[in-house]
């Protein structure tokens, strides 16, 4: 959501005033948040086979970089995990009072080695990432394996892209 066009002028009276007519209605406009991306990962139910202790947090890597800047992110295993009981909870919180995320700060390498540590738990169904931290959604029920009928691994992003004036 923008700001009003009086409020716009206003902020931009001053040293850094902007004079173009497109810039001011970029600003009025204000940031459009992109809609989700979402990416099926290779290998599906061959997976668990292909990737190991030793080799997925660079494949956890390689699926983070599809997406350059995003706000949050989710790697899930199994296709609809509403579908499920399941028990969501906090693996890693990350310092909020930063202007930039966590993984914007220490890479996106760092949190790839952080989520291939939590993506060997038993049952898991998803893995969220956020601002504020890493969350795991389990099944409670633990019958969710690679075997199962829902099982399909994908990644979803919710992109932000930084305004250009």
């Amino acid at each position: 959501m923008g700001t009003s066009k009086a409020v716009a002028i206003e902020q931009l009276k001053g040293p850094n005033s902007i004079s173009h007519q497109q810039a001011l209605v970029k600003k009025i406009q204000g940031t459009k948040m992109a809609k989700p991306v979402k990416r099926f990962i290779p290998g599906g139910k061959n997976l668990t086979k292909e990737l190991n202790e030793k080799n997925l947090p660079t494949a956890v890597f390689n699926w983070l970089r599809h997406c350059r800047h995003f706000i949050e992110g989710t790697i899930a295993l199994c296709e609809d995990h509403s579908l499920r009981k399941t028990k969501t909870s906090m693996v890693l919180e990350f310092n909020t009072q930063t202007k930039n995320t966590e993984w914007e700060i220490r890479g996106k390498r760092w949190l790839a080695e952080q989520i291939a540590e939590v993506l060997m738990t038993d049952s898991l169904l998803a893995v969220t990432i956020s601002k504020d931290g890493v969350r795991t959604v389990i099944d409670t029920e633990g019958t969710f394996s690679p075997e199962s009928e829902d099982w399909m691994p994908y990644v979803e992003f919710t992109p932000f892209r930084p305004p250009t004036f």
